[in-house]
């Protein structure tokens, strides 16, 4: 949404729905720090759009949600995992799991299948993106893949992870 050549205030795809927006911050940032500092400058595009659109669902993630999932992958390996934000895949199955409206997750965490997408939003091949050095990714997926209760085939070669508890978990009704 801060990239112009996206078109966000134009784009139709962003009319319907209820939209989610986060910015990477410092792991011991706090809102006040990242408000001043954020990577990607948003906010005047949200309150725009907020503005026009004000009867659409749009939410700020808080900053400390992305650190406290890299927390969890952490304490889920051995290992001692690089300080880098957990990727859009992840973010999006932990707000999946937020939300509560489905169990089957498709493609958040990419499969063995080929792809040529690095990011969701745009097209280039980098090998860092491959290995994880901007994401946790190899971590992400081990944890994905244990808490998965599909079939390896269906998390290898459709990309889709079936989640414990949302078919069976009661959303607070809005």
């Amino acid at each position: 949404m801060s990239r112009q050549e996206l078109k966000f205030h134009d784009n139709n795809l962003y009319r319907t729905g209820t939209l989610l927006v986060w910015d990477p911050a410092p792991y011991s940032a706090n809102l006040t720090e990242w408000f001043k500092h954020p990577d990607y400058n948003f906010f005047e595009n949200y309150k725009r759009y907020r503005k026009d659109n004000p009867n659409q669902l749009f939410y700020i993630i808080n900053p400390k949600m992305q650190w406290q999932l890299w927390d969890i992958l952490q304490e889920n390996t051995a290992e001692d995992i690089q300080r880098n934000p957990p990727s859009s895949g992840m973010m999006g199955i932990l707000l999946m799991m937020t939300i509560c409206d489905q169990t089957d997750v498709y493609e958040f965490l990419p499969s063995k299948r080929q792809t040529d997408l690095c990011h969701y939003y745009e097209k280039f091949q980098d090998q860092a993106c491959t290995i994880g050095a901007y994401h946790p990714l190899m971590f992400e997926k081990n944890l994905v893949k244990r808490i998965n209760q599909g079939s390896d085939e269906e998390i290898y070669m459709k990309g889709k992870v079936t989640l414990p508890g949302f078919g069976t978990f009661q959303c607070p009704k809005t």
